[in-house]
């Protein structure tokens, strides 16, 4: 790869389309020799991304880099939509199917379905903004896109992360919702709005927080301090039931290695002895009991009669 190219790569976030190798001096030819040779990977026709930064990325963050490309070999005539855009904006993507990139048009035309791509209706351009060098739906928009297509947990998990972060209000999503043109998943996307908050912490508590909504359970309180009869602090709380005296802490499995694990998981036993000793009941779910809807249930619906009690 030569030098014009290279810092063509890196000016462009690690993708590129065909033109912008033609115009760094190489030919059809010379730029499959480039692929060949394992320095860029063809996502697409006219399509390319810069095999390292592809190796060392995880599964969203090789999506968002073959929606960049594939967006680029567009030449700017379509904007990067639903979970493309959510990929590419850093959000949190719980999506198992990434084999498809989504983008919306910038101008009048139809729907239309290819290998690996799918390009929807025409999308304002008052509604994109700039990330990674190429046009993106605005947040929310990808929020709610993304609920239509994937569903409400993804919706949540993204909407809270660009809640707590500031990058969307409230009042962006409900614009969203009524604006996007989002067909038979609206009500998926009406849900993940109603559910959205920006307090949750981990696409994990987003998940759990789904999960809970669809068992029937009552509305938890977000990030809550927990004090002592004396108003000492015990410890925050991912989320306290509060009239059933539970509190559920997500439990991503943080290793606990070398002497600071170990203090921490020490310190982490003795606040939720404390915080047992109160009289609550405990529930820690982990990425697998999220996959294991009815264990989870049944562990928190355990908890609530032992509270009763």
């Amino acid at each position: 790869m030569n030098d014009l190219l290279r810092a063509r790569l890196a000016a462009q976030y690690g993708a590129l389309a065909a033109s912008d190798a033609y115009s760094c001096g190489y030919t059809k030819l010379s730029l499959g020799r480039v692929v060949s040779a394992g320095e860029l990977i063809r996502v697409r026709t006219g399509a390319f991304v810069d095999a390292q930064l592809n190796a060392e990325a995880k599964p969203a963050g090789r999506h968002a880099l073959a929606a960049q490309a594939i967006a680029r070999s567009f030449s700017g005539r379509h904007t990067v939509s639903h979970h493309s855009a959510v990929a590419i904006l850093g959000l949190p993507l719980l999506c198992d199917d990434l084999d498809i990139t989504h983008l919306s048009r910038r101008s009048p035309g139809d729907q239309r379905t290819a290998q690996g791509l799918r390009i929807h209706r025409h999308l304002s351009p008052r509604l994109t903004r700039m990330a990674a060098g190429v046009a993106v739906v605005h947040p929310a928009i990808a929020v709610v896109q993304t609920a239509a297509v994937v569903g409400v947990t993804a919706g949540v998990a993204a909407a809270d992360a660009a809640l707590a972060a500031g990058r969307i209000t409230r009042k962006d999503l409900e614009v969203a919702l009524r604006i996007s043109r989002i067909g038979p998943g609206r009500a998926d996307a009406r849900t993940a709005v109603e559910l959205a908050d920006g307090l949750s912490e981990s696409p994990g508590e987003s998940w759990a927080r789904v999960l809970f909504a669809s068992f029937g359970l009552p509305k938890p309180e977000l990030q809550v301090e927990i004090r002592d009869e004396r108003g000492r602090l015990v410890g925050r709380v991912d989320f306290l039931f509060r009239a059933q005296r539970t509190i559920v802490e997500f439990d991503g499995l943080v290793k606990y290695g070398g002497a600071d694990g170990r203090q921490a998981l020490i310190d982490e036993k003795r606040r939720e002895d404390s915080l047992r000793a109160l009289g609550y009941q405990m529930v820690r779910p982990t990425w697998r009991d999220l996959y294991d809807p009815r264990k989870l249930e049944q562990a928190m619906r355990s908890a609530f009669a032992r509270a009763i009690v």
